[in-house]
């Protein structure tokens, strides 16, 4: 399935809202009128803290944004976006940059709460991881994009 096909088929039912991986996410992919793509960014190192900074930067979190697990749930549960449109969460991660799998794990699993939150809203969401996944149990088990 490529990002085009996801973001019909969780436009037609957002019930498919959840994290997926992709190898690499091509320029052309996120220029469909059918995609609101914010990304994290090239974060040097992937923990509890960047995750969240990054975020609440990406998806313009207000001000009083506390930076921890709670308040990006009460900001993500918040969220507006275009109708019709699937927001994308991507978060590409690099080989060489340090990882705290713990972190990454709940960061991946309070995204997939709000894919669900907003999906039983009939909103489109989801969270796209780019890049390796060789060696991270917590990405093993999450569907793979396909490319063009």
């Amino acid at each position: 399935m490529t990002l085009q096909q996801l973001a019909a088929a969780c436009l037609a039912d957002p019930s498919r809202n959840a994290a997926y991986r992709i190898e690499r996410l091509a320029t052309v992919d996120v220029r469909s009128g059918q995609l609101c793509c914010k990304s994290l960014g090239a974060l040097p190192r992937i923990d509890r803290a960047s995750l969240l900074a990054a975020l609440g930067v990406a998806l313009a979190f207000p001000d009083y944004y506390g930076q921890n697990w709670d308040a990006a749930w009460d900001c993500l549960t918040e969220l507006d976006w275009p109708a019709g449109q699937l927001l994308v969460v991507h978060l590409p991660l690099d080989a060489a940059g340090t990882l705290v799998e713990e972190d990454l794990v709940v960061f991946i699993e309070l995204l997939q709460d709000a894919c669900q939150h907003w999906g039983e809203r009939g909103r489109a969401l989801c969270l796209l991881i780019e890049g390796p996944s060789a060696g991270l149990d917590c990405l093993a088990q999450l569907p793979q994009l396909g490319q063009h």
